[in-house]
């Protein structure tokens, strides 16, 4: 537990200063930074379970995702295309089985879009709407996702009694996971009382609980490769907490779902 107190000490504060500080390419690097970790515990993962990707390809793919869509929003449609067409192109020419060749290119795509598209979507939430909404957003879905987490694991260890997935996780529980819903909704709704009182009370308190419910779903999503691969956590490159795709696998479904919200319920004028 010390272990886990002391590294969140030191990545809180860092991800805070990225999201305040960074202009925006420097803010899409460390996202790519963030993403190649995540690919590398990702080719991880499937090897162990049997599938064998190609890692210079997805490795390749992803930035060129990440930053195409990131400066050029507009070629994000011929872009995801050319990807798409590439990844077939090299399993066509890849020296293996017919098998491991569909699988292996199956595998790349997923990960390659599964962390680009979403991770595409923090960014598109920071500079997007402007700088100081992107802003307020942004921190108001950390403090949402870190502050459901943590109520989630304290109140499933005291009160939770009905686990609601337990072949993915099973501690998980739903008194667990209201506990953590509610707990994001207060955090979120704080935030904006005392610090970002231009959000709108009503989209902070919506946008709260349904990034709340897919950041809950994202971690079920994370623990569905690690069950099939059989491994408890996907590294150990973070002390106390794992590797950096457990880490960040409630804000890969919390980012686009926020991204969608605010793009189609909220959309600040830009």
């Amino acid at each position: 537990m010390l272990r886990r107190i002391l590294s969140a000490l030191v990545l809180i504060p860092a991800a805070l200063a990225a999201v305040v500080f960074s202009p925006p390419l420097l803010f899409l690097a460390a996202l790519g930074f963030v993403g190649s970790l995540c690919l590398f515990e990702y080719y991880r993962l499937i090897e162990k379970i049997g599938v064998r990707g190609q890692p210079w390809f997805g490795h390749a793919a992803f930035w060129l995702l990440l930053i195409g869509v990131g400066r050029a929003e507009a070629y994000a449609v011929p872009l995801i295309a050319g990807l798409v067409l590439g990844a077939f192109l090299a399993a066509i020419w890849r020296p293996a089985s017919m098998k491991d060749r569909v699988l292996g290119m199956m595998s790349n795509l997923l990960g390659v879009f599964y962390l680009g598209v979403c991770l595409y979507a923090a960014y598109a939430i920071r500079f997007r709407f402007g700088s100081r909404p992107g802003l307020e957003w942004m921190l108001v879905l950390l403090a949402v996702i870190w502050a459901g987490d943590t109520a989630a694991l304290f109140v499933g260890r005291a009160f939770g009694r009905t686990p609601f997935a337990s072949k993915l996780s099973p501690k998980k529980t739903y008194e667990g996971a209201v506990g953590g819903l509610l707990a994001g909704l207060l955090v979120a709704m704080l935030l904006r009382h005392f610090l970002f009182p231009d959000l709108p009370p009503g989209h902070v308190a919506a946008a709260s609980v349904v990034a709340g419910i897919f950041g809950q779903l994202g971690d079920l999503a994370e623990s569905l490769f690690k069950r099939a691969a059989e491994v408890k956590e996907s590294s150990n490159l973070i002390p106390g907490h794992g590797g950096v795709l457990d880490r960040i696998d409630s804000l890969l479904f919390a980012f686009p779902v926020l991204y969608i919200y605010l793009e189609l319920l909220y959309a600040t004028p830009r």
